[in-house]
């Protein structure tokens, strides 16, 4: 059952019903104050002896001795243990064309195993003709260089997160407000910026790494665990973070949900959109928490860099102002695009092309090249959800390529006037909190 988010409870009438108040934490918790469990799997676990099959192409691949190996965590396997995860591995792995092929090396030399008895996981035979589709256009925009980073446009987007932070610095005590609004700016353009380096792969990508660490302090390791289950099981609820935001935020009605109501819920459309502003307040925090609790030496020494240079270089109400800044334009933005699109119940597993196409919407933006500066390439969303690891830069070039290809597949394409976006998730959290 897949649900727009705040629909009414008869919405879900005849479907599948979860267990009312059942709060999971395979992944995400209801509370964005909690951190986030990412690095183990505290589902069924299976006879020591029994593979953990996942179908990567045209091949049944044992994963069990993998497992703990795996850099994006265990877990990942146990989730997609009878599936097949061709477009999800794709999507966000190295498999050559996207700059290394890392990922797909140590993909050959796992164990082959037979398919599952139980067939119940496997996409039906639409879903599988989509995924073929899309496998595909993939090929194809690997083969006309849509993956292929361009050190130009790589060397001008770097320029300009520089520009923004020097001039920022330069004036943090003779014209504090201005550098309160460069600085901000610079943050939520390199939060936009690492955003692309961390999906990214080859060299470059990984050279550039821990940028977001050292401008922004936030930590690499915990926001790609995060992130990642955000595009895998986008806006499936107790596994992407991103939708299970209660008591401050509810996508949902309690009724229709199941889960705990709260007093603050019927005000969420009046605070909703200023408290984004502690978006990147609340990065920095689990960024801290999660590198000290993994003793990461690297990223506490990188945090450490970030937070000297705003003690020191700027006033603090210059580096409060800034990062508050920075973080409701990213908060604001990148909701939206998502919050009010459908909501899945744990266990819906819908294909991972088919999710993407019904759970994100594009933004259209109507105010000219600055909005479309400030959307940091989040506008095409859903081009980058299909293809994280392609360079940015070319997602407005893809989107018409992408609307033909899901009208000949007969997908929907979701899209829509920034502003219209906007107002829909302002509405939505109305809506939810209105709702008996």
């Amino acid at each position: 059952m897949m649900m727009r988010a705040g629909a009414g409870a008869g919405a879900g009438a005849g479907a599948r019903a979860s267990p009312r108040g059942l709060v999971r934490t395979v992944g995400a918790s209801a509370s964005p104050l909690a951190m986030p469990t990412y690095d183990g799997y505290d589902g069924p676990v299976k006879d020591k002896n029994e593979p953990i099959r996942v179908k990567i192409g045209d091949e049944w691949y044992d994963c069990r001795g993998w497992a703990k190996a795996h850099p994006g965590g265990e877990r990942w396997l146990y989730f997609f243990d009878g599936r097949d995860a061709t477009d999800v591995f794709y999507a966000l792995h190295s498999y050559g064309p996207n700059g290394s092929d890392l990922a797909v090396k140590r993909l050959s030399k796992l164990p082959r195993c037979d398919p599952p008895v139980d067939k119940s996981k496997l996409p039906n035979e639409r879903s599988y003709a989509v995924s073929m589709a899309f496998s595909e256009l993939r090929d194809k925009l690997a083969e006309d260089g849509f993956f292929k980073r361009e050190p130009l446009k790589e060397a001008w987007a770097l320029f300009q997160v520089v520009a923004l932070y020097a001039s920022g610095t330069f004036l943090a005590y003779s014209h504090p407000i201005i550098a309160t609004i460069l600085l901000g700016l610079g943050m939520e353009q390199a939060g936009w910026l690492g955003h692309d380096y961390v999906h990214g792969r080859g060299p470059w990508c990984d050279l550039m790494r821990y940028m977001p660490t050292l401008l922004n302090g936030h930590s690499v390791e915990w926001w790609m665990q995060k992130h990642s289950m955000h595009h895998s099981f986008t806006n499936e609820e107790h596994l992407d973070n991103d939708v299970m935001m209660e008591p401050f935020f509810f996508l949902r009605s309690p009724t229709e949900s199941g889960r705990p109501d709260h007093p603050m819920r019927k005000f969420q459309h009046i605070y909703g959109y200023p408290l984004l502003s502690i978006m990147f307040w609340l990065w920095r925090f689990h960024s801290f928490q999660t590198a000290w609790a993994r003793k990461d030496k690297k990223e506490l020494v990188l945090l450490g860099a970030n937070y000297v240079f705003l003690a020191t270089m700027m006033p603090w109400q210059v580096a409060v102002g800034a990062i508050t800044l920075s973080g409701f334009l990213v908060g604001a933005l990148v909701s939206a695009t998502h919050q009010s699109e459908e909501i899945m119940e744990f266990g819906e597993s819908p294909e991972y092309v088919e999710g993407q196409f019904r759970s994100t919407r594009d933004a259209e933006c109507v105010a000219g090249p600055l909005e479309t500066w400030i959307w940091g390439g989040m506008d095409t969303q859903l081009e980058h959800h299909l293809f994280p690891t392609m360079p940015r830069y070319n997602y407005h070039k893809l989107r018409p390529l992408l609307k033909v290809w899901a009208k000949a597949n007969g997908i929907t394409y979701r899209s829509s006037p920034s502003t219209t976006i906007i107002s829909d998730n302002f509405n939505m959290l109305k809506r939810v909190a209105k709702a008996a």
